[in-house]
């Protein structure tokens, strides 16, 4: 009986172990296979998506170098003008970490002001030889020297190359753009054309690791690499250092990169570990439990009853009624109850069982039969649902990862700062973003549903943009770039740069456009600015030099603009308004003049200031006398203004010259008409610049800056002085004048400075100590006023040589100013001021005692106080030097 328990147990458990076992690792095996599958597709589409991600942002960069390189401020070439935007693009574009403008000699200009050379770089020589914008692989920066790419667009004047705009973007940024996608399992990396990795998780491979150099036994690794290189997308698993993991890969559109994701393959495995463990637990505690009850309840009973067998065995005949289970399994009890039963009709049943023994082999044949056949059907069944229910799965997957993709999609479209929207093939509004309700104004119920070119096209434009549309929808070929205005719900206008592509339904049918488009309004009206500025004069408004020679060089050799006069003129004395009243006062004479030479023309004719004071004017199709007759109105706008603006004159010299009929040559008629002008300023400028200065003498009387009478009495108490001391009648002149003049340089002093009534500042001090070098200047462009010019710049000179401009002391200081210095002390003292009252006579000759020896000759003082003192004309006294 003992032998029977223990076979019947361990039986029961390893049946149950065994059978437990094997579901756990079918699952295992099932769960893995899925896992697996699902892992190799989300890894394939991770790759597509951040390979587009890579390729919009690449595309985005070179769409905003194409933009910048096509304003007209590039093709002007003025670098002060580049630089300057330069600096104002790279605080707009922070994604760039230098921008630099070349031009086609190679030569170019960082925004931070650093010249240099890229002759010898491949991104250059492509752009100038194919016109294409590239984008170049990872390089060092001739700036900063760390790894960047450039994104380079041509500068073309017409269809020729005349320079490039580049954008560096540190690799770094196209490391951080990848790396958003990385997670604890996946990690993505970029390898250029010649299997170099330009981005990679671990910093160290940068630009340092080749993969198709790469020592390993296996060259399924190498293989990977190449099929990379050659830009082919597809998945493998390869094995590395630190264990199996799938490789997708990808190209990436727009260069010659791929990029490639790494999945760990235990990836899977770690997620199925535990299974088998749990299984194994469950298994064993469920087989003690049942092991131990059905030893109680079914194994002992069953012994019994095997007991049993064997007694009616050797003695079917002789059973007993006695034998009793106790069990308390109900079927247990009932199987013994019928047991003895059976026993008592056992004997009858042998023979009838001998001969059903025969029908019972072939019944049993024929259900195994049927048997093996259900079995086999039901394993096809089994086969086909575990096919349905991966599909299934497979279908959820990707619906999910479709659903995912569409919100990431839409809120991409929801948050871009572009215009965003899309219409159906009847151009009516399906969706738009935010931005384009906050940019033109309206509600999205008074937009979606609606007409797109009724809502948002102005109408002149209207009619053009729907042929468009439907020259579109036709030929299934549309423009990607175009600019034109959209209307504002205000009814303004805001100029879009707009980049369309074209949806399609499931049958490959087109259903719709979408449009993104960029608000370029403001960066238009930069555009019109600039182009203003680069052919128009800042002071006049008048066109400049540049435009000037751009006219020439289009009437050069133009028969049917001939004859073509030229007028040219120049303003007198513009030097010396400069030197003296400064250069806003000379800035105003040239605006003046301007003002005064358009009056003479049309509003269609061609006038330019083409130097600092020169102006020319371009008549086509003009003979001799048209062009006199112009001269003649520009003299006579000249004399006009002179009648009516007598404090300050104008004075211009003109030249003319007029082109033959045929073989127009205008280089010769401007040198003959600027000879012409200049003929005429030699013979005009001693008679300007005496004009000039004898107005500025009328205004120096006029402002009448310090009190009445002034000049009078310096002029009187200089000669006093002078004849006290016996200097020769040509000294005392030249006295008289300085007394008049010496301070003729104050029309050059702003009234603020000249007027105030309170003490002046240290910077207001300085600006009026130039009054004596102004009075300096003017004295030598007037040949009256020549004799006493070195006298006006040195009056204002100390004994103690702390005086101004130059310094001077004592004897060095000229008779003349020493004595004026004295005199001009004494009267200033003596009279009445805004700000103060004027002191006695006594008061003024004590404050010139104290200061002689520091500001004044002390020599001098002595005897012109005895001169006041005594009030008489002192020619008796000496003056001993």
């Amino acid at each position: 009986m003992k032998k029977f328990k223990i076979p019947v147990t361990v039986l029961m458990i390893m049946a149950l172990t065994f059978g437990l076992g094997g579901l756990s690792f079918l699952a295992i095996y099932k769960t893995r296979a899925v896992l697996m599958n699902n892992l190799e597709v989300h890894t394939t589409s991770l790759t597509h998506s951040l390979s587009s991600k890579v390729s919009l942002w690449l595309k985005a960069h070179e769409s905003k170098m194409e933009i910048m390189a096509n304003i007209p401020l590039m093709k002007s070439g003025d670098k002060d003008l580049i630089l300057s935007y330069l600096n104002e693009e790279i605080q707009r574009n922070q994604g760039y970490e230098e921008l630099f403008y070349a031009d086609s000699e190679g030569k170019y200009l960082q925004n931070t002001g650093l010249q240099g050379s890229i002759i010898d770089r491949d991104y250059f020589n492509k752009v100038r030889d194919t016109g294409d914008s590239i984008i170049s692989d990872p390089l060092y920066s001739k700036g900063n020297g760390r790894h960047i790419i450039v994104v380079a667009a041509p500068i073309k004047n017409g269809s020729k190359v005349v320079g490039l705009i580049g954008g560096c973007i540190n690799l770094s940024e196209l490391t951080e753009l990848i790396s958003a996608k990385d997670g604890e399992v996946s990690k993505a990396f970029i390898v250029q054309k010649d299997g170099l990795m330009i981005t990679h998780p671990n910093e160290d491979f940068i630009m340092t690791y080749n993969g198709r150099m790469y020592n390993r036994s296996s060259l399924d690794y190498k293989d990977t690499i190449d099929k990379m290189i050659q830009g082919e997308n597809g998945i493998t698993r390869n094995t590395f250092e630190d264990g199996d993991k799938y490789l997708a890969y990808a190209p990436i559109l727009g260069v010659n990169w791929s990029l490639g994701v790494t999945v760990p393959a235990s990836y899977v495995l770690n997620q199925l570990y535990y299974l088998p463990v749990y299984f194994v637990v469950v298994t064993v505690c469920l087989g003690l439990v049942l092991a131990f009850l059905m030893r109680r309840w079914l194994v002992r009973p069953l012994t019994k009853l095997a007991r049993f067998t064997s007694e009616l065995n050797d003695n079917i005949y002789g059973l007993e009624n006695n034998y009793l289970v106790d069990s308390p399994v109900i079927e247990v009890e009932s199987l013994a109850t019928n047991f003895r039963r059976m026993a008592v009709e056992l004997q009858d049943n042998f023979r009838k069982l001998a001969n059903s023994e025969i029908s019972l082999k072939e019944e049993i044949h024929n259900k195994m039969t049927v048997q093996k056949d259900l079995e086999s059907s039901y394993e096809e069944l089994e086969a086909v649902e575990e096919e349905l229910r991966y599909n299934y799965e497979k279908l959820q997957s990707k619906e999910i990862m479709l659903r995912e993709s569409e919100r990431r999609l839409r809120s991409m479209l929801e948050n871009v700062k572009l215009i965003t929207g899309i219409v159906d093939m009847n151009g009516k509004i399906i969706f738009c973003n935010d931005f384009i309700l906050g940019l033109t104004g309206y509600e999205k119920d008074e937009v979606v549903g609606h007409d797109f070119f009724d809502v948002f096209i102005p109408h002149e434009f209207r009619r053009k943009a729907k042929e468009w549309l439907k020259g579109v929808l036709v030929s299934k070929d549309i423009v990607v770039h175009n600019i034109y205005p959209i209307r504002t719900k205000a009814g303004n206008n805001r100029f879009v740069h707009w980049n369309h592509t074209l949806l399609f339904d499931a049958d490959g049918n087109v259903s719709g456009i979408a449009s993104i488009g960029e608000d370029i309004t403001e960066r238009k009206q930069f555009q019109e600015k600039l182009e203003h500025i680069s052919f128009h004069d800042a002071i006049t408004d008048l066109y400049n030099r540049t435009y000037f020679e751009e006219k020439m060089r289009f009437l050069q050799g133009n028969d049917s603009n001939s004859p073509v006069g030229i007028i040219v003129c120049d303003v007198d004395g513009l030097k010396l308004v400069n030197d003296t009243l400064g250069h806003s006062t000379g800035d105003k004479l040239l605006w003046l003049t301007g003002t005064i030479i358009k009056k003479c023309f049309r509003e269609e004719d061609l006038i330019f200031r083409i130097g600092g004071d020169e102006f020319a004017v371009i008549l086509p199709r003009s003979d001799i006398t048209v062009v006199e007759k112009a001269c003649y109105r520009i003299r006579k706008g000249v004399e006009k203004y002179n009648l009516e603006n007598k404090e300050f004159p104008l004075s211009l010299s003109m030249g003319f010259a007029v082109s033959g009929t045929s073989n127009v040559n205008l280089d010769e008629v401007f040198k003959e008409a600027d000879d012409g002008m200049y003929r005429e300023k030699l013979h005009r400028s001693k008679s300007t610049r005496s004009a000039i200065v004898q107005a500025m003498m009328k205004a120096l009387e006029a402002r009448d800056f310090i009190t009445e009478g002034h000049a009078d009495r310096l002029q009187d108490l200089v000669i006093m002085l002078g004849e006290a001391i016996t200097l020769s009648d040509r000294t005392l002149s030249d006295l008289r004048l300085l007394a008049q003049f010496h301070d003729i340089g104050k029309v050059g002093i702003p009234d603020r400075i000249l007027f105030k009534a309170g003490r002046l500042t240290e910077d207001e001090f300085k600006e009026m100590q130039r009054h004596s070098e102004i009075g300096h200047r003017i004295a030598q462009s007037a040949p009256d006023l020549l004799p006493i010019s070195d006298f006006i710049l040195r009056h204002h000179e100390w004994w103690n040589g702390k005086g101004y401009p130059l310094g001077l002391k004592e004897e060095e200081i000229p008779l003349e100013c020493r004595i004026l210095a004295i005199a001009d002390a004494y009267d200033a003292m003596t009279s009445n001021r805004p700000y103060r009252k004027g002191m006695s006579q006594e008061q003024a000759l004590n404050e010139l005692t104290k200061n002689q020896g520091i500001q004044f000759d002390p020599i001098l003082v002595p005897i012109f106080n005895r001169m006041i003192r005594s009030g008489a004309s002192l020619r008796q006294v000496r003056y001993i030097n």
